[in-house]
């Protein structure tokens, strides 16, 4: 190794140079902890680069120590071990030579013979050398399961003990490593020869099916069961081993059974006591006398603004204002938006203090819009940071919770159990809190269904605004989600409104005509862009019309190749610059900049477009509705496409146009409740393509998927 050009010490990618045949050769790639003077093993492909020239962009290296007594001072005077300049290692190797690094694992004391090291100096080099060795050991270890960026993940979080740990563990590194699930971790299980019914095993497995369970399905438990027979399954062992491995693990408390027969992970059944028990103190808190007279100050909003609420909306401020908890919910165009608005100017006359937040950040800004006053999203709001083991921690809990008395959100149909929960724990005692949503829309993405079992469970006061203003009338969105709500068949034959239907018969037409319309028609007519102003959703992943292969079709026809747009692929998905993507899973330690103020975090449904690819430094910047970040290569596979997405990312999200296939798909996913959702997510346009059958299909198609969970239960005794 001649010289370290570059290195990102977070994920370990570098730019170096070595020696190869009497030749300087650039490397670029990750490769975590090198040292000028180290001897390497390198495994990649050549490629040339615009700017750098002919490079080998490594897959796979290992290191070597160097033996010989010139590249052994240039490694001890690069500063790799602590304690050693370049001084120090010219006496050093000057004294030892080719034995140096045996001086200093084995006999350190021998060090103190050298001018300028202590004895205590001496120590300190041998340590650090240790160190440096250990790193090296694991890094190599690592390297037969994992990745350079995995096995330095492994390194940051574990040290030197890291092989010992895993050699009687490998189970522990999906609770301790981002980036390593079960299926992971069963291999190097597999390979370091721990059998198929090893307790280690069994008990991991338990816990991914929970997972699984509440990741895929929005569960907050399941059945015993159900889970002892899907665990037996997943891993091929006896029911009876699974059986014994819960039963052990609900002992130490790992995870928790109620009600005699269902199985919790144990923050799971913690956030339903503690939502229970909050919603409880907040709502038989005495409130303030100063939450008197609200009326009279309805009265000259009416006054201020030549208007007259409805009876529903005058209920909903007044519960909002005086009670201690109170849920808010209607569909599309019943005034929740105008009972916002006016919770937040009551406030304020009242000089009473209050935040609001939404899930999502495009949700928090037409809250912002809607009420005049700032509105975050619940993580920023929290003030969500990551920890060392890139796991969420809130700035905002009980020992710090939110200052203000009242806490008004949005969108609450999306929050899911443990965001809830965390949430709660952040509003103080004494606090209002005022929860708004439209209850008929998709559960949340994660487990639970926290707004749905407030409701069922009657135990606090609910407001339900059922009448649609004349404004939203004229709206067939509006009148179309309400009938399709009812189960009763849409208008689609209307020619000039801003709901359409147009009919085709297979695959390829609706593919091409979605192309079209958001490529060349709706621009052209309406003057729309086709990146910002128009989404379309589907109901799935899979199939001719599934985010997957439409996502290929538009990216192709909206942002096709070209020499000037710089291109990186992973695995089999292709990113261009000036692509439209999502993010897809909540990442806290993201930085981002937006008009020169900082920030952090990137979150599940957060839509951007690729601003550049920069394929020498690994990395892509992306810009999130005006919040600028960069992307290390290692974190685009929480990346996809996002021309068109599923109807269950597009929650909390409103766009100006909506293309939507109306296609034959899997029967579980034509719901009534999917429809509804997409079809209240356009603000001005929704053209439906496809099959009439499939439309009546999905108003036909009440079913809602059922979710595990006992919060409903405890709220209501």
């Amino acid at each position: 190794m001649e010289n370290i050009v570059f290195t990102n010490e977070d994920n370990g990618y570098t730019v170096c140079e070595c020696a190869c045949g009497g030749e300087l050769v650039t490397l670029v790639g990750i490769m975590p902890y090198l040292n000028e003077g180290e001897s390497i093993k390198a495994q990649g492909v050549w490629q040339v680069h615009a700017t750098f020239g002919r490079q080998l962009k490594v897959e796979y290296f290992e290191k070597k120590l160097p033996t010989d007594s010139e590249a052994i001072y240039k490694y001890l005077s690069s500063g790799a071990v602590k304690g050693i300049g370049p001084v120090t290692a010219a006496r050093i190797v000057e004294a030892f030579g080719a034995d140096t690094f045996d001086v200093m694992e084995n006999n350190p004391k021998w060090l103190c013979d050298i001018k300028g090291i202590s004895p205590r100096r001496a120590k300190e080099i041998s340590e650090s050398y240790a160190a440096q060795f250990g790193m090296r050991s694991v890094m190599m270890f690592c390297s037969r399961f994992f990745g350079p960026s995995v096995s330095a993940r492994i390194y940051r979080r574990y040290g030197a003990a890291a092989v010992t740990i895993i050699e009687k563990d490998p189970y522990r590194l999906i609770s301790d490593i981002e980036g390593v699930g079960f299926e992971k971790a069963d291999t190097v299980a597999q390979q370091l020869g721990f059998p198929a019914d090893s307790p280690q095993r069994i008990e991991a497995g338990a816990e991914y099916v929970l997972s699984n369970a509440a990741y895929a399905g929005g569960h907050c438990c399941l059945p015993e069961k159900d889970l002892i027979a899907k665990t037996a399954q997943a891993l091929n062992v006896q029911p009876m081993s699974v059986a014994t491995a819960i039963a052990r693990m609900c002992e130490r408390g790992e995870l928790v059974r109620a009600n005699e027969e269902y199985i919790y992970l144990r923050e799971y059944r913690e956030a339903e006591s503690y939502i229970n028990a909050k919603l409880r103190l907040l709502r038989d808190t005495p409130r303030p006398e100063r939450y008197e007279g609200v009326e009279s100050a309805i009265k000259d909003l009416e006054g201020k603004y030549g208007i007259t609420y409805a009876d529903e909306q005058v209920q909903a401020i007044v519960s909002g204002i005086t009670n201690g908890v109170t849920v808010i919910t209607g569909g599309p165009g019943t005034g929740k938006t105008t009972v916002i608005k006016a919770l937040t100017e009551l406030l304020l006359s009242l000089k009473i203090s209050f935040c609001l937040a939404a899930p999502t950040g495009r949700a928090a800004k037409r809250m912002s819009e809607a009420s005049g006053a700032d509105a975050k999203t619940i993580h920023r709001l929290l003030e969500t940071e990551f920890d060392t083991a890139h796991r969420p921690k809130f700035g905002r809990d009980e020992g710090n919770p939110l200052p203000a008395s009242v806490v008004i959100i949005d969108e609450m149909s999306m929050v899911d159990l443990l965001l809830f929960s965390s949430l709660l724990k952040a509003v103080k005692r004494g606090s209002t809190l005022v929860l708004i949503g439209d209850v008929d829309q998709l559960p949340p993405v994660g487990a639970g269904q926290c707004l749905k079992d407030i409701i069922e469970s009657e135990a606090f006061p609910v407001v339900r605004l059922k009448h649609i203003f004349r404004q939203a009338e004229q709206s067939l969105i509006v009148t179309n989600a309400h009938d399709i709500n009812k189960g009763n068949m849409p208008v689609l034959n209307a020619k000039d409104n801003d709901f359409f239907f147009m009919e085709r018969s297979n695959y390829t037409d609706v593919q091409q005509l979605l192309l079209s319309l958001c490529r060349d028609r709706l621009p052209k007519t309406y003057s729309l862009d086709s990146f910002s102003d128009i989404q379309i959703l589907t109901p799935t992943r899979k199939g001719e019309l599934g985010t997957k292969v439409l996502n290929a079709v538009l990216q192709e026809g909206l942002n096709p190749k070209s020499f000037k747009k710089r291109e990186k692929k992973i695995g089999n998905v292709l990113f261009r610059e000036g692509d439209k993507v999502m993010q897809t899973k909540n990442n806290y330690d993201i930085e981002w900049d937006k008009d020169g103020i900082k920030g952090q975090g990137i979150f599940n449904g957060d839509v951007g477009r690729i601003i550049s690819i920069d394929t020498q430094s690994e990395t892509m910047v992306i810009n999130f509705d005006d919040r600028v970040a960069e992307y290390d290569f290692a974190l685009l596979d929480e990346l996809e496409h996002a021309f068109a997405v599923t109807v269950h990312k597009s929650q909390g999200n409103e766009y100006p146009v909506v293309l939507m296939p109306v296609y034959d798909c899997p029967y579980p996913l034509m719901t009534r409740n999917l429809f509804y959702t997409a079809v209240t997510r356009a603000k001005k346009l929704l053209i439906l393509v496809g099959k009439q059958r499939c439309v009546s299909i999905m108003v036909e198609n009440d079913k809602k998927s059922h979710r595990y969970g006992h919060l409903k239960q405890l709220l209501s005794e």
